[in-house]
């Protein structure tokens, strides 16, 4: 066990805020309007203006909402609305049978089978991501997550659409959607209004891309199509029971739904580099591993499941830092019983990863950095539902296992050539809104490291 080191949070308010105060610092940064007693209690509700709001951190309760009982708990819809884009069918916006057609038909692409065959171009986009990093000149600064940028767009493209350019600055747009939405983001304007493109912003974001989209769709699904069956093109062919697959305008709001969300990925990644650089001996730890099982040598889909303490410190990386921290969301239809207490019709529930992670009563230190948490021995017996960075239930998240291939190829690439330092004198502070990030960048500088051979 390391030392603990201080890491970067917000300041938690002592008491509850009111209607007015959520609003005001929700805007600026979501994190800093969660007071301490949501850190201490399972189960909270809290009465605003608007209606009741029930927090639920015990796993047991998460249970009952995101799995047992879910069709009760539809995601709130001021929350789908931002990923309306062309047509408005996307999983990210749709509920009931649309949404479980769809789900149906998109999860084969991105299940664990599928994406295994992609691990072959997401270390290629790693190396490529390494070779840019050799070229820093030594001891220049930058924005780790800015530099990731590069890394996770040309990851998407190549998963997406193997060898054509053009998707790239779809993706690069799209990931950074939406950057720091409005309130009235969510709310669905009249289009005669002057101002209402400007926040009707799904559609207007999505539009120009429709073209270049509908045209990959087509060459996938022509008959004498012989490129790589990549996501669009097993999307395309995906079929359902009685045969029938996503129409054109379906298909091309789900590529740009999962456009939208490629970023998700750069998050926990940025905060990797960035607990590595206070946790020495987990790093040392993380290459001596790299070492044992890679010898050097690049990553393949076989040798990555052997990174056990590489799967640790990402686990414990997205318990502090996870990527969607505060947005899991439902609206109850009917009267319910969660954890022995009633929830009443049309109350909403939260369901907060950034509370949940660092629980009290869930887990030891919980503002303390300890891959240890997730080995064997030590998650044995910890509740399923105390730990959600890609939610849970029917709605987890369909990308979940795209993104930690991604992660674990990106980090077993990079720390065997380097080793990245923090700037002194940075002030760390975590803001979200939908994704979590710092507010200010996270300035490291680059130190090349020689891998070392493997010992068995």
């Amino acid at each position: 066990m390391e030392s603990a080191s201080p890491l970067g949070v917000p300041r938690r308010p002592a008491r509850p805020l009111t209607t007015l105060q959520l609003f005001k610092i929700a805007q600026t940064n979501s994190l800093a309007a969660w007071d301490e007693e949501l850190f201490d209690e399972l189960f909270v509700e809290r009465r605003y203006f608007w209606g009741r709001l029930f927090v639920v951190s015990d796993p047991d309760g998460i249970r009952r909402v995101l799995q047992d009982n879910h069709s009760n708990y539809p995601r709130l819809a001021t929350i789908r609305r931002l990923f309306e884009f062309t047509s408005g069918t996307s999983i990210f916006c749709t509920e009931g049978e649309a949404w479980r057609r769809h789900r149906r038909l998109i999860t084969p692409a991105l299940d664990a089978n599928a994406v295994a065959e992609d691990t072959v171009l997401l270390v290629r986009a790693a190396e490529e991501m390494a070779a840019a990093f050799a070229a820093h000149p030594a001891g220049q600064e930058f924005d780790i997550g800015r530099a990731l940028g590069l890394l996770v767009i040309r990851s998407a493209r190549y998963v997406f659409a193997t060898d054509n350019d053009e998707i790239e600055p779809m993706l690069d747009h799209m990931a950074h959607y939406p950057l720091q939405p409005s309130l009235l983001h969510f709310v669905r304007l009249p289009d005669w209004l002057p101002f209402a493109k400007r926040y009707n912003t799904s559609r207007a974001e999505a539009e120009t891309f429709q073209p270049m989209l509908d045209r990959l769709i087509a060459e996938r699904r022509s008959p004498g199509y012989a490129g790589r069956h990549d996501l669009i093109w097993r999307l395309a062919e995906a079929r359902d029971r009685d045969g029938g697959g996503l129409g054109t305008a379906e298909l091309r709001d789900e590529i740009i739904a999962l456009g939208a969300t490629s970023y998700t990925v750069l998050r926990p990644l940025t905060w990797v580099w960035y607990l590595l650089a206070l946790h020495p001996r987990a790093e040392e730890r993380l290459h001596a591993e790299l070492a044992d099982v890679l010898g050097g040598a690049a990553p393949t889909a076989e040798n990555l499941a052997n990174l056990v303490y590489l799967r640790q410190l990402l686990d414990e990386t997205m318990r502090l830092y996870p990527p969607l921290p505060v947005l899991i969301l439902r609206t109850a239809e009917r009267d319910d019983t969660v954890s022995g207490r009633r929830i009443p019709r049309n109350s909403i529930v939260a369901i907060m990863p950034w509370v949940l992670h660092r629980h009290r009563k869930l887990w030891q230190d919980p503002d303390r950095f300890d891959p240890e948490r997730f080995s064997p021995q030590n998650s044995a017996g910890r509740p399923r539902y105390s730990y959600l960075p890609f939610a849970i239930g029917p709605h987890v998240c369909i990308g979940a296992s795209l993104v930690m291939r991604q992660m674990l190829s990106a980090v077993a690439v990079l720390a065997q050539r380097f080793r990245f330092r923090l700037v002194p004198g940075q002030r760390i502070d975590p803001i979200a809104w939908i994704n979590l990030r710092p507010s200010r960048g996270i300035m490291m500088t680059l130190e090349p490291r020689l891998p070392a051979a493997r010992t068995g």
